[in-house]
């Protein structure tokens, strides 16, 4: 990859990435507002690869649970929405799916969705000397997450979790 040459320089890179950060956005809330409809919503969207030739990633979800049918419904809404905002030329590859088993959780609500489960966290600091933690989601309270380890009850930060997935006993 070039970076900071005068075919690649720094400012336009970054301005590509803050111009895809938008771009999420403006999909996300674009897409939510249709799918609600149909009692789907949008959990994530994130957009990778060159800027030139993106790659889009969406994944959906519903509690009915997701269809072949719901995925082909939102990549067409989704391919609609480029064109129609001129985002992207043609060149782009558009991925949607559902969470699967081992479903990523990203917001609180995610979380609370998923009281009592089992949870497989990477926190960016650790917590009692822990960056890897797996246990069972017991309660939200404010921003913080509380899980149960082994007997032991330990307070997350919300924003100290890198990543969290429902893990599958």
């Amino acid at each position: 990859m070039l970076y900071n040459t005068p075919e690649a320089p720094l400012g336009a890179i970054l301005l590509a990435v803050l111009k895809m950060n938008d771009i999420e956005e403006s999909l996300f809330q674009a897409l939510n507002e249709i799918v609600e409809k149909k009692d789907m919503k949008v959990v994530n969207i994130s957009i990778g690869g060159l800027a030139k030739s993106p790659s889009i990633q969406i994944i959906i979800d519903s509690i009915q649970g997701i269809s072949l049918d719901d995925c082909s419904f939102v990549s067409k809404l989704t391919d609609d929405i480029i064109k129609v905002n001129g985002y992207y030329a043609d060149d782009y590859n558009l991925e949607v799916s559902s969470p699967g088993i081992n479903r990523q959780l990203f917001t609180l609500d995610d979380f609370r969705l998923y009281e009592n489960s089992m949870v497989k966290i990477k926190l960016k600091k650790p917590v009692n000397n822990r960056k890897n933690i797996l246990g069972i989601i017991k309660n939200i309270k404010n921003e913080n997450i509380i899980i149960n380890i082994e007997q032991e009850e330990i307070e997350i930060e919300f924003k100290n979790i890198k990543k969290a997935n429902i893990k599958e006993i």
